[in-house]
């Protein structure tokens, strides 16, 4: 300390010797550099605040024990309409006896015709029906006589049957010559058993009992005969058995709205295991292979809305309902779509607003030759289950994030202006930032491409963050973008986010307490010569 005092004496002593000789014209002035800072606003998130400030209500948002955070979203369909496994429509049979020549005799005569058909009872598509219970309709026997005598007649029709007490269906009457006459029966309660063959089809038989009564002297002239006509109509069916085979069918129609997707605007982001659970209850006595090649997906990008269907093995390979093993039971099916199984991941890659389940259904997916039944109360419904565990792969998906400037920031003194932005960041993306000046209509004012702002975190080999990463980053703006800060009501940041990029698929683990906070400032520099 001794030396330091002795040595400025000497270097003091020396100056003012001479301070007259000294010359200071060719020192250069020193600078001082001010800077001046305007605080455009914080944000500070939880990944769980995040997913919660979307206010979806129909999102459900679980975490597992490692705080792993699930979307899940529901809905449900239903399919009703046994018409659309098997038709029945009005079935109308009609036939003639001709009764044999009867020459006139003296006495009078009573002839018996004793005769038996084969009827048809169609059904769509030719498809075996061995058996129906009604629960409504109308059979209705027209015996009209070409004959000059009276006739008497008892029609049985075996086939059909009331369910009560299992006595077959008869209409007796007695008609005068040359006339008709209708009578019907009213079918529920009723059921008819049939037979088939692939030749006819569904048959049933009816047995004729006729009496003709002539005086004497009458006769019976060749070709004389007696017409039968049988309708089954309106009918509604409690139940139906067969062999109803294979057809295609549609068992829903229903979308999903997913405002989680709405909010994020555009493709980009990749589930690494989304799932998307079919809970099935069906009282119909036939399985059904559910075919996905009619779900799709709305793509919610600003370019423009376009539809995606669903791929993969699930669209071609029937996805089976099972059958109930009886009349009013319900049976449960759980069918699963998966990255496994279709091409899920890449469906909601381009992040859907809405997503659509125009499913369809093959009969009999295993054997066509299975027996089946339906009922007028079958039904399928299915519960919906979206599960999207936050696994995730971004590619250049891009967030907006806004900030007020009031009526403008003015930086006249300053020989540069930069947007500062300080980060601390546990989200295991990584962020491009580019930003805007908008106007008070939103029209860009200036614009600055993106760069690297925000550096990913440190992961470890799980895909877990480890420790967050802070960094500060300066975007500076040029002339244009100083004199639009002046006059812009808002500033946008654009930030386009990524994962890591390898040789595979890389999803990283998004849990529900990683952290971003984000400051943004316009910074200006200010030169001052002394």
């Amino acid at each position: 300390m001794k030396n330091i005092l002795i040595t400025a004496l000497i270097l003091f002593t020396c100056l003012a010797c001479n301070v007259n000789e000294l010359d200071f014209s060719d020192l250069e002035k020193p600078k001082l550099q001010q800077t001046v800072a305007i605080p455009l606003g914080t944000i500070s998130y939880t990944m769980r605040e995040l997913i919660d400030k979307i206010g979806d209500t129909s999102l459900d948002l679980q975490e597992d024990s490692t705080s792993l955070i699930q979307l899940n979203y529901y809905d449900t369909a239903s399919f009703d309409s046994g018409e659309d496994i098997i038709f029945i429509d009005d079935v109308l049979n009609s036939e003639s006896i001709y009764v044999d020549a009867t020459p006139a005799s003296s006495e009078s005569q009573v002839i018996q015709v004793l005769d038996n058909f084969t009827f048809n009872y169609p059904s769509e598509d030719n498809k075996q029906v061995d058996s129906v219970f009604y629960k409504a309709g109308q059979m209705t026997l027209t015996v009209s006589s070409y004959l000059s005598q009276d006739i008497s007649y008892d029609i049985a029709i075996q086939n059909t049957r009331r369910v009560s007490n299992d006595t077959p269906v008869q209409f007796s009457g007695n008609l005068a010559g040359n006339s008709s006459a209708s009578s019907s029966i009213d079918l529920s309660g009723h059921k008819t058993f049939l037979a088939f063959s692939e030749t006819e089809g569904n048959t049933f038989s009816l047995d004729a009992d006729i009496s003709i009564f002539l005086n004497p002297g009458e006769s019976i002239a060749q070709n004389d005969s007696i017409a039968i006509t049988l309708v089954y109509e309106d009918q509604e069916f409690e139940i139906l058995y067969g062999k109803f085979g294979q057809d295609r069918i549609n068992v829903g129609n229903e979308t999903l709205d997913v405002k989680f997707f709405s909010d994020l605007g555009e493709s980009g982001l990749r589930f690494g295991s989304p799932e998307i659970n079919f809970y099935f209850s069906s009282s119909f006595g036939l399985p059904m292979g559910v075919l996905f090649d009619g779900m799709y997906a709305v793509d919610s990008a600003v370019s423009g809305n376009d539809t995606i269907y669903l791929q993969g093995d699930a669209t071609v390979d029937p996805q089976v309902v099972d059958a109930a093993a009886s009349p009013g039971q319900f049976v449960a099916s759980v069918v699963t779509l998966n990255p496994e199984n279709s091409s899920l991941r890449e469906l909601l890659g381009v992040s859907p607003n809405t997503i659509g389940f125009s499913l369809t259904a093959l009969t009999n997916p295993e054997d066509a030759s299975a027996s089946n039944f339906v009922m007028d109360t079958s039904r399928i419904s299915t519960n919906i289950e979206m599960k999207l565990p936050l696994e995730l792969s971004l590619d250049n998906l891009t967030r907006e994030i806004d900030f007020d400037l009031g009526d403008g920031l003015s930086f006249d003194e300053t020989d540069s202006v930069s947007i500062r932005v300080v980060t601390e960041n546990e989200f295991p993306f990584s962020a491009q930032l580019g930003l805007q000046i908008l106007n008070e209509n939103d029209s860009i004012l200036h614009e600055v491409a993106s760069n690297l702002i925000v550096e990913i975190p440190f992961l470890n080999l799980q895909g877990i963050v480890t420790q967050s990463r802070k960094q500060v980053s300066d975007v500076p703006l040029n002339k244009d973008g100083i004199e639009a800060l002046k006059v812009g009501k808002k500033l946008n940041l654009i930030l386009t986010l990524n994962t890591p990029k390898g040789n595979r698929d890389v999803f990283v683990k998004v849990l529900a307490d990683y952290k971003i906070d984000i400051k943004v400032s316009a910074v200006g520099k200010l030169n001052i010569e002394l």
